[in-house]
């Protein structure tokens, strides 16, 4: 099968690219690049390019689509603490590159980080910031499947909990915990059905 290496300039708008994969293969294609640089695509099946003015559009209505960050930083104090503020910063990038995103939920652990990170994004599209439990990842996966086909939801998690979603979503063990100090991965996965997915791996903000 051939690949195909990709490079495209971002001028003025974000492109998506939708990966889907008619062999129906259960490992994901990763893209690693930012978001408001080039995109940089290796893939081994068909590649649609869609050019919107954010981050990214579904075009298959058979897709859910999880949009994963983890929390942005903190002050670092006590058991449960808020945003410091370049946490404040970051949450909202988050909101203004998704701004263009039509979201069916928006969702967050019940800790002040997460959902301080989620906050602003919620707020801007009129939804209520639902919680879930990160110990029960298959329900909130199997609620969200079945409420939102060809759909997007934004998920923000923690660096053991995304890995752990990510596992779930993909059928694989290929995702270890995310280092501690990293806050600005963005992944897009796209989910035919639970286990069934590709992901794009992109990078927001400093």
């Amino acid at each position: 099968m051939k690949s195909w290496v990709l490079s495209i300039p971002i001028l003025g708008s974000i492109f998506l690219i939708t990966l889907f994969s008619p062999s129906c293969k259960k490992e994901p294609e990763i893209i690693i690049q930012t978001v408001t640089d080039t995109l940089t695509l290796i893939q081994h099946d068909t590649v649609t390019i869609i050019e919107v003015d954010s981050i990214f559009q579904t075009i298959n209505d058979t897709v859910t689509t999880f949009i994963m960050v983890r929390h942005a930083e903190t002050t670092g104090t006590g058991s449960n603490p808020v945003l410091s503020a370049a946490g404040v910063a970051r949450a909202n990038e988050l909101r203004a590159i998704l701004e263009n995103v039509s979201l069916g939920a928006v969702f967050a652990t019940n800790f002040n980080r997460t959902m301080q990170t989620a906050e602003p994004t919620a707020t801007a599209q009129a939804l209520t910031l639902q919680t879930y439990d990160p110990f029960n990842l298959d329900v909130l996966v199997d609620d969200a499947l079945l409420d939102f086909p060809g759909g997007a939801v934004l998920v923000v998690g923690h660096s053991n909990t995304n890995a752990s979603l990510l596992n779930l979503l993909t059928g694989t063990s290929d995702y270890p915990d995310f280092p501690e100090d990293v806050y600005n991965d963005l992944f897009i996965i796209s989910v035919l059905e639970k286990g069934r997915a590709n992901v794009a791996h992109l990078k927001y903000g400093d």
